[in-house]
This record gives C-alpha cells, sequence and structure tokens, in this order.
C-alpha cells in the first residue's frame, strides 16, 4: 500500500482515465516534509521532450492513481493549461546543506548540549545551489576536451545530473559531444548520454572549477538512448541529445 519514489519519478501524469484522457505532464520530483511524509509530487509540463519544462508541485491530496492498461496511471483533475497556470515550483528551500559548524575553540567541548548522534546540525547560512552570478563563461577558443572532463553537469532546476566522462571528437579533432556520466553511486551503475556540444556554455569560477548547466531533466537523461562506442558511428543521431 505504497510506492518507491524512484519508480514514481518519471512517470507520465494523465488527467483522467478514459480513452481520451490526455498525457499533461510526468513527474520530475517529489516532495517530503519534515515527517516524512509526501506533501506534493512535483509534475514537469509543457515543453517539448523535456526541453523548456515548467515544473509546478501539486499537493498529493489532489494525485491519484489509478490502473489502465496493465499500467498504473497518475491521473490529476486539472488540465495541462491550468497546469501551466500555476506558479513554478521553487526547489531552493528543500536543498539547504547540512553541516557541522567548525570548533572556534581548543578548549574542551561541552557535551551537555550536543544534539542526539542521529541528528545533525543544519548550516543556514549555506544552501546547495550554486551561485552563478560569480560564474564567468569560458570563451570557446579556450575549452579543450581534457579540460572539460570531470565538469559537473546541472539540469533543470540546479538538479545535478552527473559528471562529463568523456569527449567525443569528430575524424578531424573537433568535440562533437560530450559524455555525461548519469546516475549510479561511485560509478556503478551509471548511464552514459551524449550530449552533442551545439549551444552548450561552460562556465568557471575564479578558482578554475568549471560548470555546465543545461535545461535537461532527469526524465529526459532516463529516456534518451545510451551512449555507445561501438556503434556510435551509425546510430550517432539516434544517441545524441541535441539542445535546442
Amino acid at each position: 500500500d505504497g510506492f518507491l519514489a524512484s519508480k514514481r519519478i518519471g512517470e507520465k501524469v494523465y488527467n483522467g482515465t478514459g480513452e481520451d484522457a490526455q498525457n499533461i505532464g510526468s513527474v520530475n520530483d517529489v516532495v517530503i516534509d519534515s515527517q516524512g511524509k509526501v506533501q506534493a509530487v512535483v509534475v514537469g509540463v509543457g515543453g517539448f521532450l523535456g526541453l523548456g519544462q515548467k515544473n509546478v508541485a501539486l499537493d498529493f491530496s489532489e494525485v491519484s492513481w489509478a490502473g489502465k492498461n496493465g499500467d498504473r496511471w497518475i491521473v490529476v483533475n486539472a488540465t495541462k493549461e491550468q497546469l501551466e497556470a500555476l506558479a513554478e515550483f521553487d526547489p531552493r528551500p528543500y536543498e539547504a546543506t547540512v553541516a557541522v559548524a567548525p570548533a572556534t575553540s581548543t578548549a574542551p567541548a561541552d557535551t551537555t548540549a550536543m544534539a542526539p548522534a542521529n541528528e545533525a546540525v543544519t548550516d543556514q547560512t549555506r544552501t546547495g545551489a550554486i551561485d552563478k552570478s560569480a560564474l564567468t563563461e569560458l570563451p570557446a577558443h579556450d575549452i579543450t576536451a581534457k579540460d572539460i572532463i570531470g565538469t559537473t553537469v546541472y539540469g533543470a532546476n540546479d538538479a545535478k545530473l552527473g559528471e562529463i566522462g568523456d569527449v567525443v571528437l569528430t575524424a578531424d579533432g573537433k568535440m562533437d559531444a560530450v559524455i555525461i556520466d548519469a546516475g549510479g553511486f561511485l560509478g556503478i551503475g551509471e548511464k552514459k548520454v551524449a550530449v552533442g556540444m551545439y549551444r552548450l556554455v561552460f562556465l568557471t569560477d575564479a578558482g578554475g572549477t568549471k560548470y555546465l548547466y543545461t535545461n535537461l531533466d532527469k526524465a529526459q537523461i532516463d529516456a534518451a538512448a545510451a551512449y555507445d562506442k561501438s556503434t556510435w558511428a551509425e546510430r550517432r543521431d539516434e544517441q545524441r541529445i541535441m539542445i535546442r
């Protein structure tokens, strides 16, 4: 009588269960409150193939589940236009990092007021988001394949998608696509996805760390064909995602 969030993210959302039911979006995230209950589902609406989507949050009580054609549908009583008219979901309040403030004294710590071992102190001064206003665009002539391998790739709503694990070069030595190692854990279970170099903009901070921001989302990465070096030559157009 429950569900795995990982199995719901990416699923399509319909406005009914009849034969004329329309796909009005897809689940991009799940919001869990401080008590561990599902508060809302974040639905991506609009756009094309995941690009240009707008994320909106729907109260979990407004979502129902229905069996259809041997599958489990996510159903909401709304039109696509009604969802697109909602305020865009802002994930930043949920992205605060958890950290313990460094000690400021060498004196023995007062343990009488320490939090229980299973509770961490939240650092309210930081969030998980990068301050993009402090980043500068990396000139195209300064970009080399070697330099951008390892670059962290962010997608819609600044969600981390993975890192650049490799670069595909053309026969004349130009960069054709970057290979994003997405998902997995410590390199296990990763999916390699090729993204064309067209319209990619790399940013760098004062320390030289590079970042790549795209409008791709997890659902699109999951739906994309995996990069396969052995079939790239003949199936390049199928395997390569192009930013529009």
